[in-house]
Formats: C-alpha cells, sequence, structure tokens
C-alpha cells in the first residue's frame, strides 16, 4: 500500500487536535506505519509562515488535501524569525499547523537552516527583505526552538520534527562524499536527546551536500529508533545522471524511511533549477518516488519561491501540474481519501 491519509482528527480547533491522538507512527524496517497501516507520506512543502506565506490564504490547507490529493504538509521556520520574535513565530505556526490538522495533513515542521555554524554560514539575498542572517543558526538555537516544539506537540504523534533544512559545511564541496557525516551526525544526537527529554514524536535528519548527501549515514545511524532522514533533489545535483544520484542515498534507503522532503525543478527557469518533466520530474518519480516507495514534499507552494507549484494567477504552474498528477496517483493506488 502506499500511503494512508485517513486521520481521526478532521474538524478539531487546534488544542483539541494537538491532544488528540493516541496512535503515534511508527518506524518498521525502512518504512513508515501508522495504526498498524502502512504510511507513505505524499504531500507539498508550503514554506514558512512568515515569509513565503504571508499573504496565502488559510484555504490553502483544504486545497492542498482535497484539490493536490497530499496527505501531509511540510511547514519550515526561519531561524531569523524564531530568534527576534520566538512569540509570535510560534503563533504564526500552531495557526499553520491547525489549518493543517484541521485538513487531516499529517505536518512536519522544517527548522529552515541552511549551512553549519562554524563552518558555512551563508546570507540570503538583499533584494528578499529579510534580515541576512535569516536562515543562520548555532546548535543552542536550534536546542531552544527543538525543546519548544517537543513540549508544545508532544501531544500529536501525526506532526514530525525535521532537525535541519540543508546542513552545508563547506560550500564548494557539491558531491556526495559522507565527509561532514561525523560532524552533523553528533550534532543532531545532541538535537535528538533534546526533544526525547519531552516527547516522541518522529525525527527527520539529514546529511550534508544541502541535505543531498546520506553517503556514510547507513554505517553510522543516529541511536534513536524514531529518527528517520530527509533527502533533498532537484535538477542541478548529479544533474541528468540517475545513477549517481542513488549512489549519494548510500544504501540508506534500503534500512531505514528516507523522506524527500524537498525535491522539484523548474522549465522556465535558468541555472541550477531548470528542469522538464521528461529530464528530470518523470525519471526522478520513476527511478526514486515509486521504485522504492519513498515518502515526499515538493517544493514549494508559492507563485515565488522556486521551484513554484503556483503559476502567477494561483493556478497550478507546469511543474505543478506533474506534482499534482503524482499525488493523484499516489492517492488512488493507496485507496485513502481524507476525512471531511
Amino acid at each position: 500500500m502506499a500511503g494512508l491519509g485517513a486521520l481521526p482528527l478532521a474538524g478539531m480547533s487546534g488544542s483539541q487536535a494537538f491532544g488528540g491522538s493516541s496512535s503515534r507512527i511508527e518506524v518498521d524496517g525502512n518504512h513508515l506505519t501508522y495504526e498498524s497501516r502502512p504510511l507513505r507520506l505524499t504531500g507539498i512543502a508550503v514554506g514558512d509562515p512568515i515569509y513565503i506565506r504571508a499573504d496565502r490564504p488559510a484555504s490553502d490547507y483544504e486545497r492542498i488535501a482535497r484539490d493536490w490529493f497530499a496527505n501531509c504538509v511540510r511547514i519550515s521556520v526561519f531561524p531569523g524569525h524564531w530568534r527576534s520574535d520566538p512569540a509570535g513565530t510560534g503563533a504564526a505556526l500552531d495557526r499553520e499547523i491547525s489549518l493543517a490538522r484541521a485538513q487531516s495533513l499529517f505536518v512536519i515542521i522544517d527548522w529552515h537552516a541552511i549551512g553549519f555554524p562554524g563552518y558555512y554560514e551563508p546570507t540570503v539575498p538583499a533584494e528578499w527583505g529579510l534580515p541576512l542572517d535569516v536562515l543562520l543558526s548555532d546548535l543552542k538555537e536550534a536546542a531552544d526552538f527543538w525543546q519548544a516544539m517537543a513540549r508544545r506537540y508532544f501531544h500529536d504523534p501525526c506532526i514530525l520534527f525535521e532537525l535541519w533544512n540543508e546542513p552545508v559545511a563547506r560550500e564548494k564541496l557539491w558531491e556526495a562524499t559522507g565527509e561532514h557525516w561525523p560532524l552533523f551526525h553528533d550534532a543532531w544526537t545532541g538535537l535528538v536527546g533534546t526533544i526525547r527529554n519531552d516527547a516522541d514524536n518522529i525525527v527527520i535528519c539529514t546529511g550534508g551536500y544541502w541535505a543531498h548527501d546520506l553517503v556514510g549515514v547507513r554505517e553510522r545511524l543516529i541511536a534513536d529508533p524514531r529518527t528517520v532522514y530527509a533527502w533533498h533533489s532537484y535538477p542541478n545535483a548529479e544533474r541528468g545522471d540517475f545513477a549517481a544520484r542513488e549512489a549519494t542515498l548510500g544504501g540508506l534507503h534500503l534500512v531505514k524511511p528516507v523522506i524527500v522532503t524537498e525535491w522539484g525543478f523548474c522549465p522556465e527557469c535558468t541555472g541550477e533549477l531548470h528542469g522538464t518533466v521528461d529530464d528530470f520530474g518523470r525519471p526522478f518519480v520513476e527511478k526514486f518516488l515509486e521504485k522504492y516507495q519513498m515518502s515526499h514534499t515538493a517544493w514549494c507552494f508559492s507563485q515565488g519561491a522556486m521551484p513554484n507549484l503556483l503559476d502567477a494567477s494561483d493556478e497550478p504552474s507546469t511543474f505543478g501540474r506533474f506534482v499534482q498528477a503524482t499525488l493523484k496517483r499516489s492517492s488512488v493506488s493507496a485507496d485513502w481519501s481524507l476525512a471531511k
């Protein structure tokens, strides 16, 4: 079975939903289960509540569940927003999660940090109108954030915690070598320990190379039975060479669940994200998502965050139509429907 979507919490308020289920997601070998049934998370990354979703309507979550056939959303938190206003950012996140859970969607909370403290600390373009360090985090900030999330959401096992968006320890390392996994392993072990003081929600960890590199992880797993792993995949990585792309998994997908928490392509773009249905989209879905029954959330439900699932008229873009069709096939093959 490819997926599962009907949850018992639809229609509840946020506070009810966060304490409303005794079932929990389980790790069973290299797959997930929920209520003793196979669970495949198939959905969409919606961005963060403050910046990417600033002008987005609350009805997006109903649309994502009903028209896009998703059973999961990934909601990001920019470290700089949390750093400057934890109360306001937490409230905004709470609203988004409540909306998603009211539609019976599983939720991945993503600490949307890029780089790694003391190694590579990239700033964002000034034209974004954000603090230049908005995507930077140190480990103490991350620990404080995850402690807060664990204490806030421990009652809801349908919320997963993605520890760090895209770790990068050396800017020019554009290949999967596993070189920095020992560094990340130690950092994630500490953050998992912080979470486990208060919550047993599923935790998602990743490797380097902007989350493209899982080499070496299989040989040195996080020593926590409820930890799974994230992988990102865009056309710029191992462009056109899908055997090389598979090698970046390091065989981890054969022993542990790997969730593709970001993937996508942009036919209209030039440069790193450029790709088409034929040269990236269809091969990636067939050779990875479907072949290995991977859970995944496509980036991003926005008109502006690239690759964009929505066009200027707020209808599905070329990429969006492809994702929508992919999610529909998964929902049909899984024989699930969202609770209304």
